[in-house]
């Protein structure tokens, strides 16, 4: 670059730092390589313009690297001159991205110097070296991830802790000793999903009574939802591999050894919880959402007859007319939803709740929905026994006693079987809503009365497949004998 004068002016330059990992928090890494490329560029008669710093982020992983983008389109723009790095491995570990940065030397006359060795991207020969030391570098990257991914699996399997990040809810720091008053709420946040619950309606409770999360912040669905989801909870290492997955980690990890710290809740329970909250069709209404005002919608199907003998079906839903809050079949262009039946909310509510409440004074009735549950238990027992033979094979193979394509045949069927068993272990009757709600006609009003209308939704549930609502008497401003109920029991 030259000035009016004709005479070599000095480079503005750059200096880019980057470190993968600052454990510490204190930047220290990205101080030092600093210090250095302040000396280089002093050395070579550079004027340091800017400092663009991407701290405890990895070039190999490709995540998002502002600073580096930053960097980038100043240079586009002509404010850099020059690029000073400690290594060629600071700038990228990516093949791509290096031909980017030779690519901006060509079009730019961007200048490149290392405080580990000199290298010209101007040249034949320096471009050489640049993608040498680029593909050493990805070259020992990858290696790096692999011996990484394979000892966070050997950790996981052998059950021991899984470092970094604050404590979990439900223990202590020192990750292994239970702490019994947060114990108890995730205890109890178990047993209202498997009633049925919703998330963002035990978050809200959560919140009312100040239950916080280890960095002291409200509970909100999306926290809750993985909290009780984790298999840590039952005592259970699970893994997911890094490379099994894109953007968001998903809920469920697998299952692979029992852990070194002890149980909060029981396997059996934990089981339940993860099928439920993993169940694709369930539709969490998180924080800030508009909560469920209609208690049936759902739950109610429209009974109108059709002109093939059959009725209509079709799930009723919540909408007022002038204001009085009814359930409709809805006008739904492009379904097969007649729209041809609506019933009163409230005194639909009202029914289905005294019909209910009728039904569990019944002894005969909850009996009948406890022998429900008779199979549950041997379901969790054929589940364990499965996954006991998973890690017995796992342990042949990393024994050699198998070869991997036995392993592959032997693990296909186990895990067929167990994706149905444990299907069939979430559907398990929900009587767990039940327990401490069941008394007289009159106790269960009360304790009614004190429900929000998620609870008591999973009563509802617990006691009713669905009811089908009939076209209604003309004759009849209210007509009970329009519900038909499908009781679970």
């Amino acid at each position: 670059m030259t000035n009016s004068a004709g005479t070599r002016s000095t480079r503005r330059a750059a200096i880019y730092c980057r470190i993968s990992q600052d454990r510490g928090g204190a930047g220290l890494g990205v101080a030092r390589q600093e210090a250095d490329c302040r000396a280089l560029c002093a050395r070579v008669g550079w004027d340091v313009v800017a400092v663009y710093l991407d701290n405890d982020v990895s070039a190999y992983s490709g995540a998002p690297r502002p600073k580096w983008q930053e960097l980038l389109t100043d240079i586009r723009r002509g404010e850099i001159d020059a690029i000073a790095v400690w290594h060629v491995d600071r700038l990228t570990r990516s093949p791509r991205e290096l031909e980017d940065v030779i690519d901006l030397a060509d079009r730019q006359g961007i200048e490149l110097a290392t405080v580990s060795g000199e290298i010209d991207l101007a040249t034949p020969t320096g471009r050489m070296v640049a993608r040498m030391l680029g593909a050493a570098a990805r070259h020992e990257a990858e290696h790096k991830a692999e011996r990484q991914t394979r000892q966070r699996r050997q950790a996981a399997e052998a059950g021991r802790i899984a470092g970094g990040g604050k404590r979990p809810f439900g223990y202590e720091d020192d990750r292994l000793t239970i702490r019994e008053s947060e114990a108890e709420v995730i205890r109890e946040g178990v047993r209202r999903v498997l009633a049925n619950e919703s998330l963002a309606s035990i978050s809200r409770d959560w919140h009312t009574r100040g239950i916080v999360s280890p960095a002291g912040k409200p509970w909100k669905a999306h926290g809750l939802r993985r909290l009780l989801a984790s298999a840590r909870i039952s005592g259970r290492r699970e893994h997911t591999p890094s490379d099994s997955w894109e953007g968001t980690r998903p809920l469920l990890g697998e299952i692979v050894a029992d852990a070194v710290w002890p149980a909060i809740v029981s396997h059996e329970d934990s089981d339940r919880v993860r099928r439920i909250l993993a169940d694709p069709t369930r539709r969490e209404r998180v924080e800030g959402t508009t909560r469920r005002s209609y208690l049936l919608s759902g739950v109610l199907r429209c009974g109108k007859p059709r002109e093939d003998g059959k009725t209509c079906g079709w799930r009723m839903n919540g909408r007022p007319r002038s204001g009085v809050p009814r359930y409709v079949c809805p006008n739904t262009p492009g379904t097969d939803a007649c729209a041809g039946t609506a019933t009163n909310a409230e005194r639909t509510d009202g029914h289905v709740r005294d019909m209910v409440l009728a039904a569990l004074e019944s002894p005969a009735f909850v009996e009948r929905l406890r022998s429900q549950d008779n199979g549950g238990r041997e379901l969790y027992d054929e589940i364990r026994t499965d996954e006991e033979e998973l890690e017995e094979l796992a342990r042949d193979i990393g024994e050699r006693r198998i070869s991997r394509k036995e392993w592959m045949i032997a693990r296909q069927p186990i895990e067929e079987r167990l994706e149905r068993n444990r299907g069939k272990l979430a559907k398990v009757s929900r009587v767990a809503v039940l327990l401490g709600f069941v008394g007289t006609f009159e106790d269960m009003q009360a304790r009614w009365k004190r429900m929000n209308i998620s609870q008591r939704r999973a009563i509802i549930t617990a006691c009713v497949r669905s009811i089908e609502v009939r076209p209604a008497n003309p004759r009849k401003r209210w007509d009970p004998d329009r519900f038909v109920f499908d009781w679970v029991a």
